[in-house]
């Protein structure tokens, strides 16, 4: 395995030019710090993140995740997290990867598989121990960096091995709620997306609870379990996301931005926006290049 580890690290120097590098390979991102870096707040789409070197932290709310060289960590639904890098050097930089998780092929595989067993995890995210059969793979689908022209036939196949190992891997329960329907997972995934879809409206909790089933008791209780966030605070940080994205294109007054992403109230999109990302709207014109870390 440590042998497989190491050609991946090779394989991130050679590619990896700054702090976060989209890849050819769709859904593949590399990333490198030669620094511990602050808590930076992002939005984590479901994924698997594989740390290869150095150390990183992920908050949920007051839940912490500690991924180290060992470690690798997926994520099911969309989680709003403050991550950073907690050991990293110019000698040995901290080196991560991640690949964006395929619903479609989750359900596709277990339904191949005919995946059975418990899947009553709650949470929205969890850490493994690595092994030769999740590196590997990736190991391969790196490699593909080195000859695009493969990467439109020979990915799909990768990425399609490496969700199968996920499903029989240490967290196939997590896995599998996300691909299996009516499970809270699978039903609070099914609330975030319509509230992404929908993060400029207005927002009933009675109204997602009744569309996931649940009470509304049940519904917030779930949702803090799986996301670490009430339901409106997982609103606010979409909003607060896309504003940011928004002000770092340019083009755009912030006060024009904030009633477009669903705020009346400029002073509140001004008091939110400085409590998250620690500048205020009108001075925060750079880009982050460690967020999504």
């Amino acid at each position: 395995m440590e042998t497989t580890k190491r050609r991946l690290i090779d394989h991130l120097r050679a590619h990896c030019r700054g702090s976060k590098q989209a890849t050819a390979v769709p859904g593949l991102t590399l990333f490198r710090s030669d620094h511990p870096t602050e808590p930076v707040r992002s939005l984590y789409n479901p994924r698997i993140c594989i740390v290869l070197q150095g150390r990183k932290q992920i908050s949920l709310d007051r839940t912490r995740l500690d991924v180290g060289p060992d470690d690798y960590l997926v994520a099911v639904i969309d989680l709003p997290v403050s991550a950073n890098i907690t050991e990293a050097t110019p000698l040995e930089p901290h080196f991560a990867l991640t690949l964006d998780l395929d619903a479609e092929l989750i359900v596709d595989l277990m339904f191949e598989q005919e995946c059975r067993g418990g899947i009553s995890e709650t949470a929205g995210a969890k850490t493994a121990s690595q092994s030769e059969d999740i590196l590997e793979p990736f190991e391969r689908l790196v490699r593909l960096l080195d000859r695009p022209a493969d990467i439109r036939v020979i990915a799909p196949l990768i990425k399609r091995e490496i969700h199968y190992r996920l499903l029989v891997g240490s967290l196939s329960a997590l896995v599998r709620q996300s691909g299996t329907t009516g499970t809270q997972i699978s039903r609070i995934a099914e609330a975030t997306a319509w509230i992404k879809a929908h993060f400029n409206k207005a927002l009933s909790v009675a109204d997602l609870a009744q569309m996931t089933g649940m009470s509304i008791t049940s519904f917030h209780r779930a949702f803090k379990s799986a996301t670490g966030s009430s339901p409106l605070q997982f609103r606010t940080r979409l909003r607060l996301h896309e504003a940011r994205r928004r002000l770092h294109l340019g083009g755009s007054k912030a006060g024009t931005i904030a009633f477009e992403v669903g705020y009346d109230n400029q002073s509140q999109f001004n008091r939110e926006y400085r409590r998250m990302f620690g500048v205020s709207p009108l001075s925060d014109v750079t880009p982050n290049r460690d967020e999504g870390q």
